[in-house]
């Protein structure tokens, strides 16, 4: 069972990605910052099954996470101080859309499943992974997890796919 690396929305697939980042509105008298966002595939995920066959998850015994490498570079006059909850100026927000089916699997598979995806930066440690988040000016590498969860039944043998969606915008 292996997971692609990912897709953006609306885009071919990734193998490589290069998404350029236009002005957004703010308040007049403020430079508005252009730049750009590049995201890299540096490794596909792979899906695991669960002892009792109720999920597919990286994070199962045996999972590997996707992994990406999320390159962002600004351009403007507006310091990188005023990237935050607020104001989000010289900043990303990179986030994932949760699949809403396997790209290939086995016959009905995809009826009553939930899929569940969260990312994190890479040797993170334990700590929670998230669905979208404001990045900085530079390069980061992230895992993305992804977990998908019978509501009733179980997952029949067979090869799934699924596409993961990264957006960094």
């Amino acid at each position: 069972m292996t997971r692609r690396g990912g897709r953006a929305r609306g885009l071919a697939s990734l193998a490589f990605l290069a998404c350029c980042l236009g002005a957004s509105s703010v308040a007049a008298g403020v430079d508005v910052t252009v730049g750009t966002c590049t995201i890299v595939v540096t490794g596909s995920g792979t899906l695991t099954a669960s002892p009792d066959l109720r999920s597919l998850s990286t994070r199962n015994a045996g999972g590997q996470p996707a992994r990406v490498r999320v390159s962002t570079l600004l351009s403007g006059s507006v310091l990188q101080s005023t990237c935050g909850l607020l104001v989000q100026i010289n900043c990303f927000r990179v986030s994932l859309d949760p699949p809403g089916r396997f790209a290939q699997s086995p016959p009905d598979a995809d009826q009553g499943v939930l899929f569940e995806s969260g990312w994190r930066s890479q040797g993170a440690g334990a700590t929670l992974d998230v669905v979208s988040a404001l990045i900085l000016s530079g390069n980061h590498e992230l895992d993305l997890n992804l977990t998908a969860t019978k509501s009733n039944g179980i997952f029949s043998a067979g090869r799934y796919v699924v596409d993961q969606t990264i957006r960094c915008e």
